[in-house]
């Protein structure tokens, strides 16, 4: 019976550790790697390269000759000649032919000679396009690894709360043990015992609240990550943090503005908002094509007759109701509403730089500050404890004593994650990859 209770044991040992090793691990940079090879937002930016390349191919399509082949039959109350008719019935030539059936096919060819620049205006536009497409899809790349790296460090302050809130819990289980010794020796009234009771349950609630914070971020982690299995179990490494190596605030500056995908592309924007007033203002040039076309007709007896033309036209736009005119006006306001979100990409880069540097200097003073008060705090519960065990302190002391150390380590936790976003939010404002740099595992 023994020997059935040690091999159950061991069974369930194995399959609890089994269970506890089924999640999936990821470091920082795996998990921005996962990231950006499953975010469906990320997939989607990649395709608007594709189509945007695709666009550029229309566009030089456009100055290409066309081609087409055309064939139809049409049926008319009245009869009506085959074309072409050649000669003249009075001057020996036979009489033409009529049909209420006509059949055709042929062929027709347009080159397009001259359209004011507006092919040529057309084809950078779509090549400006497709630019900015792929400035789109870096910034997408870096705000994703920011959103990572941001849910990452959360994820990481959560379970070191976890892991102080469950020693906290059991600190208070054990004093509740002291505090019901003392009871039954009458050295102690049952309000204290009470109070320590309410105080472990309000330990035992902040835990639950810790643990679900933890299962809604993996949630989230893994919606960012883009695994579609919601089940899937997945846990993060510890140990990744960035260097303290930074540059000053105006070298940061000169290097977002190099580098910024999102300011990048407000220049593409700027350069498309130009390079659409030349076109439109293209419109009020003539029009020049070569168009051809040779065709076969017959009526009913199917006996073809071939013809052929090949013509220069001429189009020049003389009145239009001030179409053209309206459509170069707009366009101009559209150029000048880029140039002023051009402003405010600036502005917006040189707050976020800003704002970074402050953060993480403030963080980084309120660590230092946060391993002081800890230090404190623990020292402080020993007291308390020590004194109260002797008869010489009170049961609020120590279960406040016992409040400060966990407030002192979460502000701690706190510190440590505001500086780690603090330091990649630096990096995404500077433009760099924060998925290639910082790596410490």
């Amino acid at each position: 019976m023994k020997m059935v209770f040690i091999t159950l044991c061991v069974i369930l040992a194995s399959h609890t550790a089994f269970a506890a090793d089924d999640a999936k691990s990821f470091t920082l940079k795996e998990v921005i790697e996962f990231g950006l090879k499953n975010n469906p937002n990320i997939i989607q930016a990649s395709r608007n390269i594709e189509i945007e390349t695709y666009g550029i191919d229309k566009a030089k399509g456009e100055k290409m000759p066309r081609l087409d082949f055309n064939s139809g039959v049409a049926r008319s109350r009245y009869a009506s000649p085959i074309t072409p008719i050649s000669g003249s019935p009075l001057s020996g030539s036979a009489f033409p032919e009529f049909d209420n059936n006509i059949y055709d096919y042929g062929i027709s060819l347009a080159v397009p000679l001259y359209r004011g620049g507006r092919l040529d205006r057309g084809v950078r536009i779509a090549e400006l396009k497709k630019y900015l497409s792929e400035d789109i899809l870096v910034m997408s790349r870096q705000e994703l690894a920011h959103n990572l790296t941001s849910i990452y460090f959360k994820i990481l302050q959560f379970e070191k709360l976890l892991e102080a809130s469950e020693a906290s819990e059991k600190q208070i289980e054990g004093h509740r043990k002291n505090v019901e010794l003392f009871l039954k020796a009458g050295a102690a009234a049952r309000v204290e015992l009470l109070k320590t009771e309410t105080e472990l349950a309000h330990a035992s609630q902040n835990t639950l609240i810790i643990k679900n914070n933890i299962e809604s971020a993996y949630y989230l982690l893994k919606t960012f990550m883009g695994i579609d299995d919601t089940n899937m179990r997945i846990s993060v490494v510890h140990g990744h943090y960035f260097d303290d190596n930074y540059t000053s605030v105006e070298e940061a500056y000169r290097k977002a503005l190099s580098r910024r995908p999102d300011y990048k592309a407000v220049l593409k924007r700027q350069k498309i908002a130009a390079e659409r007033i030349k076109l439109t203002e293209g419109k009020r040039y003539p029009s020049v094509n070569l168009t051809g076309e040779y065709t076969d007709r017959s009526g009913d007896d199917f006996e073809f007759r071939e013809n052929w033309n090949l013509a220069i036209r001429l189009s020049v736009p003389i009145f239009d109701g001030g179409i053209i005119s309206a459509e170069v006006n707009k366009d101009k306001k559209e150029a000048e509403k880029v140039r002023e979100e051009e402003r405010s990409s600036r502005q917006e880069i040189m707050r976020e730089i800003n704002d970074s540097y402050l953060n993480m200097e403030n963080a980084v003073k309120r660590i230092d500050v946060g391993v002081v008060a800890i230090e404190s705090a623990k020292e402080n519960l020993r007291i308390e404890r020590l004194k109260y065990e002797t008869g010489s302190g009170t049961n609020t002391d120590v279960l406040d004593a016992q409040t400060l150390l966990l407030r002192a380590e979460a502000d701690y936790y706190q510190a440590v994650y505001d500086k780690n976003i603090a330091a990649a939010s630096l990096r995404k404002a500077v433009g760099e990859d924060i998925y290639q740099l910082g790596e410490t595992e």
